[in-house]
C-alpha cells in the first residue's frame, strides 16, 4: 500500500511539473462557465497532493489574517485571494490593489535563466479582477478556489486546464533586496527594477489600506 501511494505521488508531481512548464503562458482565452465547473473538481483532486508537497507557515498566517482583516473594510471581494500561495518550485503571490476590485500577481517558476524578458528569468507580473468570486487576469487565467486552495485554470489548444496551489503566508512587497519566491541574487537587477515598476504603477501594495 505505502508503494502504491508513493507511485500514486511520483505520477502526480510528473503531471504537475509536465503543466507548471505552460501555466505561465498567456491563455488563448477564458475558460467557459462549463470547463470552470470542471476545473473545480480537478483542483479537489489536487488538494491531497498540495498538502504533501507545501506546508502554511504559522506566524505568517497570522500576519495574513491581520492584512485580510483590514482590506475587508475596504475592499471585501479581493481578500479571500490575499496571500502568498506555493506549489512544488511554483509561487504565486496575490496583493490588494488601490482600485477596488482589482489585485496584482506575481508569479515565479523554474522556467528558465537569462534572456531579455522578466518572464524567461522566471517572474511574470500581471493584474487582475475579481468577479464572482474569481479573479480574471489580463492574460486570460481564471483564478478559482477551494478555501486555502487556488486553481491557476487556462485554455491551451482548445483545452482547459488547471494548476494548483496552497496557502503558505502573507505578502512583502517586492524591492531590490525581494522578490517573492526568489534567492535574490539570482535576478538580473534590470528584472527587479522592472517587477518594482509594474507592481508601483499598478498601484499594489502589501500595506494595510489607508483610511477612506
Amino acid at each position: 500500500m505505502k508503494g502504491r501511494s508513493l507511485l500514486g505521488l511520483t505520477i502526480s508531481l510528473t503531471i504537475l511539473c509536465t503543466c507548471s512548464l505552460a501555466v505561465f503562458a498567456n491563455s488563448d482565452r477564458y475558460p467557459t462557465d462549463a470547463e470552470l465547473k470542471k476545473l473545480r473538481l480537478d483542483l479537489e483532486k489536487q488538494i491531497n497532493l498540495l498538502q504533501q508537497i507545501t506546508r502554511k507557515d504559522p506566524p505568517e498566517i497570522n500576519q495574513l489574517r491581520t492584512l485580510r482583516s483590514a482590506w475587508s473594510k475596504v475592499d471585501p471581494g479581493v481578500v479571500s485571494f490575499l496571500g502568498s500561495y506555493r506549489a512544488l518550485e511554483e509561487g504565486k503571490f496575490i496583493y490588494p490593489s488601490n482600485t477596488k476590485g482589482r489585485v496584482c500577481i506575481i508569479d515565479t517558476y523554474l522556467m528558465g535563466r537569462g534572456g531579455s524578458t522578466a518572464e524567461s528569468n522566471g517572474i511574470l507580473f500581471t493584474v487582475g479582477s475579481v468577479s464572482n468570486g474569481t479573479i480574471r487576469t489580463t492574460n486570460n487565467h481564471v483564478f478559482i478556489q477551494k478555501g486555502d486552495y487556488l486553481g491557476d485554470t487556462y485554455v491551451q489548444k482548445d483545452e482547459a486546464r488547471l494548476y494548483g496551489y496552497n496557502l503558505i503566508g502573507s505578502l512583502k512587497p517586492p524591492s531590490v533586496t525581494h522578490i517573492p519566491g526568489f534567492n535574490i541574487n539570482y535576478l538580473p537587477d534590470w528584472v527587479k527594477q522592472e517587477i518594482i515598476q509594474k507592481f508601483k504603477e499598478a498601484g499594489c501594495t502589501a500595506s494595510l489600506p489607508n483610511r477612506r
